[in-house]
């Protein structure tokens, strides 16, 4: 008799352990999503040009907006925020509709806004009512129906999967601001479960997160019980906004916000903006804040061809209409998904994400897209050429390979000059090409490319000199180099771990005769010397002395010690406490730090913007730049006894 047992991972409430659980693949092959930020404050929706609407509560809150109440002085007098539940009524809110326009749009999947950092629930949400003390949701107050439930049960008669974000603070709740641990346990808790289990979403996109450390929100003791028990374990994509210094660390998916340049080329990752600058409708906002279709085309285009997801908001009126220029750019987009989705859906990143202008490497000629179930590869252009000729730089195509253009299906002939290939279009046919916002080429049976090593340094029993391990499937053959070229197959062949005296690049590459050479992994093996502690004359004062400027935009941090502060003082530890005001300022610290033995110490910073910590004099970790939340580490050798301390911030 053969027994077989199948025992299901078990996710521990930790984040190695979490990190470990693979995204959905539905999600990795759907790309494009919607986000819909709709409650309380679609009443006023409104806020300066290029801010967020859907911040309209804090802003009457805040010490300094003054612009936004005065408008609602205005507007509503002394009503309060929470007079806009009543007057939220959605009175014309038709979810089919919704639904219809949504599978049009070709969008994959909808993030609704279940609840925002005002605390309004989208659904009947006992809590919220219980903790704020009167009706906060969409079915005791205003629209008296499940918003959620209703978009839910709508959008799951198309092909769209249906998904929700949820804010873990709450700006103003009275439980938050008096008692956290119980707001969590009473409150947050029970509403994050009665979401997951009552609707069972395929998105559980969470936020409002950076207040306080994952550990209390309890954040990996959540993701634990979703993983593991709840009735959505399998499907459920999560995010990276799970407690303060998470973001771009840990978690399903990154989520950078109107951060176009980032990008995370080993991780999933989804961007999402507004279609204009706002997230919720802003009647400020006109017709020339908000982008073309084309412009949203290509910015799907590029973070597909990164390897990303493009989530594109929407904001509803307080009546639950969709404003008609923003159905009117889901509809372009579906047009053109049409066309040429089959270079978006089921791709993936390949060995280069674009091809740049000869002149401006911002410019792009081509996005490139991989399937690699088909085995085809996709150049993606934003313009149709007046001489019906592209050039793609570096490309080696067997002979007899079939190319064609995808939006008609025409084939392309082409032929080799040089490295490159020069790809002959068929005559521009407008009755045929319905949504010219980007031009997609197909290079059948071709693209496939060796996956990338991954290179581990460690210090075994607190080395100063580094060890380097190659990780790669079995089989592969690696080649390396450590003197920062890129590694050839007359490199070095990687067969076991090894290690370097002196601080190297390391560069690491899969050679497949059957594919193209993958894409080179590096990595700096740093060998650590060791800095001796410095001599102290007179007594030690507890503390950290600190320097305060005000400044204006980006700073040479470096020229910091010779700028004039405004304040000076001692604090008890290295943050922005000791600012003055809320932003363009500079800090300077200057102390020591006692060292109890010899050895290899981490340092990490978290900085928005920049920051330089040195360590006697030198840089061990720069996390410069104009920059959100970012964090940073580097590493030194330290003797024991005392060693200066510095750290150099802006904030722009």
């Amino acid at each position: 008799m053969l027994q077989l047992q199948l025992t299901a991972q078990t996710y521990q409430p930790n984040w190695e352990s979490l990190d470990s659980r693979p995204v959905p693949s539905w999600f990795m092959n759907e790309k494009f999503g919607i986000f819909i930020h709709w409650g309380a404050y679609s009443v006023p929706s409104w806020g300066p040009q290029h801010s967020y609407s859907e911040w309209y509560q804090n802003g009457l809150q805040a010490d300094k907006d003054n612009v936004r109440k005065k408008f609602h002085k205005l507007h509503y007098g002394d009503m309060s925020y929470y007079g806009f539940g009543p007057m939220f009524k959605a009175d014309r809110f038709d979810p089919d509709a919704w639904a219809k326009v949504f599978e049009q749009s070709g969008a994959k999947y909808i993030v609704l806004t279940s609840k925002h950092h005002d605390g309004f629930a989208m659904w009947p949400s006992k809590e919220a009512d219980k903790t704020w003390g009167f009706p906060w949701n969409s079915v005791t107050s205003g629209p008296k129906r499940d918003l959620l439930g209703d978009l839910f049960k709508a959008v799951r008669k198309t092909s769209v999967r249906a998904g929700m974000y949820y804010s873990l603070y709450e700006w103003y709740n009275p439980l938050y601001k008096s008692d956290i641990n119980k707001y969590v346990s009473d409150h947050m808790w029970p509403q994050m479960k009665d979401l997951i289990n009552t609707y069972q979403p395929d998105v559980f996109w969470t936020d409002g997160d950076w207040d306080v450390s994952d550990a209390k929100w309890k954040s990996p003791e959540f993701l634990a019980w979703l993983y593991n028990e709840s009735p959505v374990k399998e499907k459920i994509v999560t995010y990276d906004r799970w407690g303060s210094g998470i973001r771009f660390h840990h978690g399903g998916v990154y989520t950078p916000e109107y951060q176009p340049d980032l990008d995370f080329e080993d991780h999933p990752w989804e961007e999402s903006r507004g279609m204009g600058y706002s997230y919720g409708y802003n009647k400020e906002e006109d017709i020339w804040d908000y982008n073309s279709a084309q412009s949203l085309v290509l910015a799907l285009v590029d973070k597909v061809s990164r390897g990303g997801n493009f989530l594109l908001d929407i904001g509803p009126d307080d009546h639950g209409k969709i404003p008609p220029i923003m159905q009117e750019r889901l509809l372009q987009i579906g047009a053109w998904l049409q066309e040429n989705g089959e270079a978006i859906y089921n791709t993936r990143r390949w060995i280069r994400t674009s091809q740049a202008t000869a002149n401006n490497s911002k410019e792009k000629d081509f996005y490139f897209t991989y399937n690699p179930t088909s085995n085809a590869l996709y150049a993606i252009a934003p313009s149709f050429n007046n001489n019906g000729e592209y050039v793609i730089k570096d490309l080696d195509l067997p002979a007899g390979t079939h190319i064609s253009f995808v939006a008609t299906k025409e084939k392309c002939n082409w032929k080799k000059v040089g490295n490159d290939i020069v790809v002959t279009m068929p005559a521009y046919k407008p009755a045929m090409i319905k949504a010219p916002y980007a031009y997609a080429i197909k290079i059948d049976n071709f693209g496939a490319f060796a996956a990338k090593p991954k290179i581990e340094i460690t210090y075994p029993n607190g080395a100063q000199t580094p060890t380097v391990a190659i990780v790669a499937p079995a089989g592969a053959v690696v080649h390396y180099t450590t003197d920062g070229t890129n590694p050839t197959k007359s490199s070095p062949a990687y067969t076991s771990a090894f290690t370097t005296t002196k601080t190297s690049i390391v560069k690491a590459q899969i050679f497949d005769d059957k594919k193209l050479p993958g894409k080179v992994a590096e990595v700096t093996a740093k060998a650590y010397t060791w800095m001796p502690a410095v001599k102290i004359s007179g007594a030690m004062q507890p503390g950290v002395a600190y320097k305060y400027f005000e400044t204006k935009g980006k700073q040479n941090l470096a020229a910091l010690p010779a700028l004039t502060p405004a304040v000076t003082g001692v604090t008890a530890d290295i943050s922005v406490a000791v600012k003055k005001r809320a932003s363009e300022f500079s800090l300077l610290f200057d102390g020591y730090v006692k060292i109890e033995k010899d050895g290899i110490y981490h340092f990490t910073t978290r900085s928005d913007d920049g920051s330089i910590l040195y360590i006697d004099d030198e840089e061990v970790v720069n996390n410069d730049g104009d920059h959100g939340s970012v964090e940073a580490a580097g590493k030194a050798a330290l003797k024991k006894g005392y060693h200066k301390i510095r750290v150099a911030y802006y904030d722009g």
